[in-house]
């Protein structure tokens, strides 16, 4: 179950950074809390212009119905981004 879920993180960080976008895992499988009905978390830290919303739709098709939210720095208060940035891990960092 947990194995699946870095998996699918894994090969959605690869195909982001293909498009030029920065992301990290952030949530319960990166704090090793996930479970059976969790969702996966990125948190996007930088992004193209034009591809931002857009690849929720290319996140969407490669994991293929599993759950998961998108986060973009960008819209995260100054106050509140520091504890974002301490909890994420790049995808081929989870174990």
């Amino acid at each position: 179950m947990r194995g699946s879920a870095v998996e699918r993180a894994r090969r959605v960080a690869t195909m982001l950074e293909s498009l030029g976008v920065s992301a990290r895992v952030i949530g319960s499988l990166a704090n090793g809390s996930y479970s059976k009905s969790s969702d996966i978390d990125f948190l996007i830290l930088d992004c193209p212009r034009h591809l931002k919303y857009r690849i929720e739709g290319r996140i969407e098709d490669e994991l293929g119905g599993h759950p998961f939210d998108v986060v973009y720095l960008e819209e995260i208060p100054d106050w509140r981004a520091g504890r974002f940035l301490r909890e994420a891990v790049h995808a081929r960092d989870l174990r």
